[in-house]
């Protein structure tokens, strides 16, 4: 990363760093957000705008904000939903796989 480029530059550049994929997962405020097909477990989610309620299988609940990284792979996760006023977009990056390809794609929910 050179010194006029930012960690977002870096991460959302399109196409991916070569050996990554990307997915952009979007979700209107208010609605759940379903992550199929399920990210990899290598996975980490930005949130990229809005706000993201996280709530674990044991009932615990987190938000999180812009920018705010999470290995949503390794998260024992019962719900994932949009809270705020913006829609959110949720922004997975991944070593690319088969389940996972290079081609970035989109699962729109709203």
């Amino acid at each position: 990363m050179t010194a006029g480029a930012s960690a977002d530059d870096a991460l959302f550049r399109d196409p991916p760093a070569e050996g990554f994929a990307m997915r952009v997962y979007r979700a209107a405020p208010g609605r759940d957000l379903g992550l199929e097909p399920a990210p990899p477990t290598d996975a980490i989610a930005v949130v990229a705008q809005g706000e993201l309620e996280l709530q674990c299988r044991a009932g615990a609940c987190r938000r999180f904000g812009r920018g705010s990284m999470i290995p949503l792979a390794r998260l024992p996760v019962a719900r994932l939903r949009s809270v705020g006023l913006r829609p959110l977009v949720l922004v997975a990056v991944a070593r690319a796989s088969d389940d996972f390809p290079r081609p970035a794609g989109s699962h729109d929910d709203d």
